[in-house]
């Protein structure tokens, strides 16, 4: 049985919710387990549900017991929805179906999507054998940027502003997903976006940003190459980049999920795997 969860009952069950999530077998996506976040700054998210309009937590019940909590959150406009805690102790299965119940009597035409480490086999499994479709598979990787030497190799790679986004805009409007050319431009002052050049066209590009929940956080967003052709040396270059000016603006941590095909590049240029990361995709009709 799911139930809205009070702010009382949050306190009462923190410990528990929080030991699911630092648990990748009974829990989802964001993990816990990456070396950033710790259980304070779990703590500080999770309340943000007893604050925002968009946001809801709820807790799940089953033989009478709490065995775990839900945290999801919606964009009104986008018709979008994504769950950013789903720690449950046992019968993950009844839980999702009943979560899928309840936000599919409230949010009518959204699509809602959901995040777990393939380590989470139950949740996986059941996802996959109720058809959803997996929009995402991907590695999550962390750069502790304490660890990497500011005498890096320098690029010359081009910081990308409003007088010159023309230079990525080439190069990302190859490309699909959420954050498109015109929603990165819409906010440009919170991005990060290096290029690569030559004979004045653009090669490449990596684009990142800060995190809101850990100061020093960043996380990059997507490394754009011309004509989607993969360039490992030009990958390799674009990623150090990035981790070298995330360091000079006094960063500590660089959050990377990337497909199979980078992932050999991604470890050389000192990340280190967290997970592997699956997301689920439905449409509530």
């Amino acid at each position: 049985m799911l139930r809205s969860c009070t702010k009382n009952e949050f306190d009462k069950y923190t410990d528990f919710i929080y030991e699911l999530a630092m648990d990748l077998t009974k829990s989802g996506y964001p993990t816990y387990c990456d070396g950033i976040k710790t259980k304070v700054k779990f703590v500080e998210r999770s309340l943000k549900a007893f604050e925002r309009d968009t946001e809801h937590m709820l807790l799940f019940e089953c033989e009478g017991e709490v065995q775990g909590m839900i945290h999801y959150f919606w964009i009104p406009e986008d018709h979008y929805l994504q769950t950013i805690g789903f720690n449950i102790s046992k019968a993950i299965e009844q839980a999702i179906s009943e979560f899928l119940a309840y936000v599919g009597e409230r949010f009518k035409g959204y699509d809602v999507l959901l995040r777990f480490p393939a380590e989470n086999h139950s949740a996986v499994n059941f996802l996959a054998g109720q058809g959803f479709e997996c929009i995402e598979n991907d590695y999550n990787n962390t750069a502790f940027l304490d660890k990497f030497d500011k005498t890096r190799e320098n690029s010359d790679l081009i910081r990308i502003e409003k007088g010159n986004y023309e230079k990525f805009e080439a190069l990302h409007n190859q490309t699909e997903g959420y954050w498109n050319s015109e929603r990165i431009l819409e906010a440009l002052d919170n991005w990060i976006i290096l290029v690569k050049e030559k004979d004045g066209e653009s090669q490449g590009a990596v684009y990142y940003r800060a995190t809101a929940l850990v100061d020093g956080w960043f996380e990059i967003y997507g490394i754009d190459m011309n004509q989607e052709a993969y360039n490992p040396e030009l990958f390799k270059e674009l990623l150090n980049a990035a981790l070298l000016d995330a360091k000079r603006r006094n960063g500590r941590f660089m959050t990377f999920f990337c497909d199979e095909e980078y992932e050999k590049a991604t470890i050389e240029c000192g990340f280190k795997c967290v997970g592997y990361n699956l997301c689920y995709k439905t449409h509530l009709e």
